[in-house]
């Protein structure tokens, strides 16, 4: 039996993607803030000589790489408030989870770029008595920028995707949305076609974007 698409239910419920799309920016975007913030300080935390610095860097960024995201966001809404009373909505829980998970991935971004620099110029900078804050602001970060450009934009590719995993805290972003539709629609064929495409269309040109920088830097080294 052949299947009849109808993708005139897109168009008619387009205002649903587009509600869930607005969400998936507002989470993307915040939780992008708290993972480059948290994510430079752990990246020069762990790139530091001082173990009191190193130690809690290293625990912190192996913890989040190895437990799942969606864990640390179920872990983050449920058991939070029974620990310490503290109850945040739906929408901040993803959004502050996804912030702490990205930032252990960003660290080692930073971590890397930093680690690529010359330790000949540190040495330069320990010499004319910089202390450790003012050689990664002033020496090390303007000088690694450009070689965390094209990772730091996949990780923001990637954490685009994750927002998926709001659904399951019923965030309206645009899977629970695409859900919600399929349920008054019933064409998930046509409804999950539209979702693919929308976040193909959303994250490919990130994807372009850091493959086309890394191609121009190769050319320019």
């Amino acid at each position: 039996m052949g299947y009849t698409w109808h993708f005139n239910v897109i168009w008619d419920y387009r205002i649903v993607f587009v509600r869930g799309a607005t969400i998936t920016a507002q989470l993307t975007v915040g939780s992008l803030l708290i993972g480059v913030l948290l994510g430079l300080i752990l990246g020069m935390m762990r790139s530091s000589h001082l173990k009191l610095l190193r130690g809690p860097a290293t625990f912190y960024i192996e913890f989040f790489r190895a437990t799942p995201v969606l864990v640390q966001l179920v872990w983050l809404y449920y058991s939070l408030p029974i620990l310490t009373g503290v109850q945040m909505g739906n929408v901040a829980s993803v959004t502050v989870g996804l912030g702490l998970h990205a930032a252990a991935y960003f660290a080692e971004i930073f971590r890397a770029g930093i680690n690529s620099i010359d330790r000949g110029q540190l040495d330069a900078a320990k010499s004319i008595g910089m202390i450790y804050w003012q050689m990664m602001w002033r020496i090390v970060l303007p000088q690694a920028v450009r070689r965390m450009i094209p990772p730091f934009i996949n990780e923001f590719a990637t954490l685009i995707k994750l927002t998926t995993l709001g659904s399951v805290l019923a965030v309206y972003e645009l899977l629970h949305e695409s859900n919600n539709l399929i349920n008054n629609t019933y064409r998930p064929l046509e409804v999950y076609t539209a979702l693919a495409v929308a976040f193909a269309v959303i994250i490919y040109p990130f994807i372009y974007l850091s493959q086309r920088l890394e191609r121009y830097w190769q050319v320019r080294s």
